[in-house]
């Protein structure tokens, strides 16, 4: 069994909410990228999922989004005096969880330029960014392919494309195109697939074969969870909603 969820987004509260369904000893952890940015706690819910890589290790699978694989790429592969140009514009939440909550701490962000941010974060924190850039793109089973945004129908062998793994959209998500297995992803929040801003609930193609199950948590919306058999099943879906902190059972 899968225990499958995606686009956190630094919304470490209802992250743990819908952890709390987990069953480790039976079930496999999924968590298909977008760890960070747009929520309050970017730095936590690293340090969470980290945490529960190397107590669990071959139970819990968590791959890279495209906003994980940015902040990783800007911390670390950026020279040391074009640290200011930051990654992307949701990154004011993000770098200021890398501050201890304390009235130093926030004084100290406050004072410290855009270069100093990132220099702060890339000297404390360089193990949380390893973690982010080693990262998987993708993980496939006999039936499943969970995945962060989607993959390339479109070439002889989707596997080949990995940038479509981290950005793909449209393409994917209304190709009429058959996925070669049942395909889990997120990045897109379910209500802009269907253009109804009232449902974010879990998305599943008129064919079966692509599942959408990003709901928006970080832009108020919810975060859904599912219970997936090894055939790609799905036996139960979790919400847990932004708002109000609560969760559901379906």
């Amino acid at each position: 069994m899968y225990f499958v969820m995606s686009d956190v987004h630094g919304c470490y509260e209802q992250m743990m909410a819908a952890l709390s369904h987990w069953k480790p000893e039976t079930e496999t952890l999924i968590v298909l990228g977008d760890l960070i940015d747009r929520g309050p706690d970017s730095l936590k819910v690293i340090q969470a999922l980290s945490a529960l890589k190397r107590i669990h290790k071959d139970r819990v699978v968590i791959l890279k989004g495209n906003h994980d694989e940015s902040f990783a790429n800007w911390l670390l592969n950026t020279p040391e005096e074009e640290l200011a140009y930051y990654y992307m514009s949701s990154h004011e939440d993000t770098i200021r969880s890398f501050y201890e909550n304390t009235t130093e701490q926030a004084q100290k962000y406050k004072r410290d330029s855009r270069k100093q941010r990132g220099q702060h974060i890339r000297y404390h924190f360089f193990e949380e960014l390893k973690f982010l850039d080693r990262l998987p793109m993708v993980h496939e089973t006999e039936h499943c392919i969970f995945v962060h945004a989607g993959i390339n129908l479109n070439i002889p062998d989707w596997r080949d494309d990995t940038r479509c793994m981290n950005e793909i959209r449209n393409p994917f998500i209304y190709s009429s195109k058959k996925a070669p297995k049942r395909v889990f992803f997120g990045h897109t929040p379910t209500a802009l697939i269907r253009n109804d801003e009232t449902n974010c609930s879990v998305w599943i193609s008129e064919q079966g074969d692509k599942v959408g199950i990003d709901g928006g948590c970080s832009m108020g919306g919810q975060l859904n969870a599912l219970r997936v058999n090894k055939n790609g099943d799905i036996s139960e879906t979790i919400v847990i909603k932004y708002k109000e902190g609560s969760s559901n059972g379906s």
